[in-house]
């Protein structure tokens, strides 16, 4: 077998995995794509569908003291169930001291980087195949009820210039006139030039035909039991059922389940389940023309096809815990405050998933020094769908021992 047609086997069937499985493809692997729910179900599709280029890591100055405020409001942006939890209390104290003004600027950095060539990545991939996903790059608005918080806004938008994300600010009666699904209760927003939405189930199931149709294979409804080791070496996966696969590299992109089968064999990735929730809305009169967040509730709106998709809030609150209708039912009655018509539409969909969130803010991308052939991507939080091709791209380099689009000790496994 030569160097360019080793097997490579993906543990994921998300944006991540099959990202890596695309650009895995390009240099003449064959890959095998391992999930154990249908794709339909994986948390990328639950994705908000805004692909925030340039947006913020968690770990935001003065995020972890706005929490404490949140974390008992069970309809607040952040939740955190109240219980007695070792890793949750030792995530949240690394997640304090990394709420830093200089660890905000050294992430910002990378972040932006990384969406630029995800950006880059989703309209390489989008012109070479067939994929609908009404993939629209028409910027966001960051959509303000208070005086305070569009100043607010514009000065957060200020810090993202120096990366080179600019933006202007938009009064209220400018965007009703352009979308008259803006209630009256808005002030305005920042809009920045930037960045798109998409249908992330079309996205990804979409990319999966196209993976599939290059020779890719992709088994769901299979779960991957451990990881093979040889000595230190990953050598491939043995499945629930006793199947053993082998590869000459394993790439570990199955979300926050990632740091279950790292500690299997020595490693830990310490992330923890943020549950998100989404609501897909049709039947309104008029839409916003273009991405956008609800500032002072962080939902997110997305407007692809005929739907409006309302998404966001992190919950933390362990595996298996229910789903919190009030959650759910915010996201509409927030979302009324600023569009018309959201609480009379129908509502086509709902969803609660998994975002995979680090300690630190930032992603895990590429090889793990201490163990040979295993290769991880996670820990995105909610920006999965928007760096996730990026990120693909950059695992499939380090697979080949290819210069890598971008090099940063903050994307490292071997941090921890």
């Amino acid at each position: 077998m030569s160097a360019q047609e080793r097997h490579i086997l993906v543990i994921g069937a998300g944006i991540l995995g099959l990202s890596s499985a695309w650009y895995l493809l390009e240099r003449g692997a064959r890959v095998t794509i391992l999930d154990r729910e249908p794709i339909r179900d994986a948390a990328s599709c639950g994705n908000a569908g805004l692909i925030s280029l340039g947006h913020p890591p968690l770990t935001r100055p003065g995020v972890s003291i706005q929490g404490l405020k949140w974390m008992f409001d069970k309809r607040s942006p952040l939740y955190i169930k109240p219980r007695l939890d070792g890793d949750l209390a030792r995530w949240l104290w690394t997640f304090h001291r990394h709420c830093t003004r200089s660890h905000y600027e050294g992430t910002m950095e990378v972040l932006c980087e990384l969406g630029r060539l995800s950006a880059d990545c989703f309209e390489s991939i989008l012109a070479e195949t067939a994929i609908d996903c009404d993939w629209q790059r028409r910027g966001w608005d960051d959509v303000c009820l208070h005086e305070s918080s569009l100043d607010h806004a514009e000065e957060e938008a200020g810090l993202l210039a120096r990366f080179g994300f600019h933006s202007e600010r938009v009064d209220g009666d400018a965007l009703r006139a352009e979308a008259p699904a803006y209630t009256d209760a808005v002030r305005g927003a920042i809009r920045f030039e930037d960045s798109a939405t998409l249908s992330p189930q079309a996205f990804t199931a979409g990319l999966a035909r196209e993976l599939e149709a290059r020779g890719a294979t992709i088994r769901t409804d299979c779960t991957v039991e451990t990881i093979l080791l040889r000595g230190d070496r990953v050598e491939g996966v043995r499945l629930e059922d006793g199947e053993e696969l082998t590869a000459e590299a394993t790439v570990l992109a199955a979300g926050v389940w990632s740091d279950q089968l790292a500690r299997a064999i020595g490693l830990r990735i310490p992330m923890q389940p943020a549950r998100g929730y989404h609501r897909d809305l049709v039947g309104l009169e008029s839409m916003p023309p273009r991405g956008c967040v609800l500032n002072e509730t962080f939902i997110a709106v997305s407007p692809f096809h005929d739907t409006l998709r309302l998404a966001g809030t992190l919950e933390l609150s362990g595996f298996d815990a229910p789903w919190l209708d009030d959650r759910l039912a915010h996201l509409t009655t927030a979302g009324s405050r600023y569009l018309r018509g959201v609480d009379t539409a129908t509502v086509t969909q709902e969803w609660a998933g998994y975002r995979p969130c680090t300690a630190d803010g930032m992603p895990v991308v590429g090889a793990v020094p201490r163990r040979p052939g295993l290769y991880v991507g996670t820990g995105h939080a909610m920006m999965g769908m928007t760096l996730g091709p990026a990120s693909g791209r950059l695992i499939a380099e380090a697979i080949y021992e290819q210069a890598p689009a971008l090099d940063s000790p903050l994307l490292a496994a071997a941090r921890y």
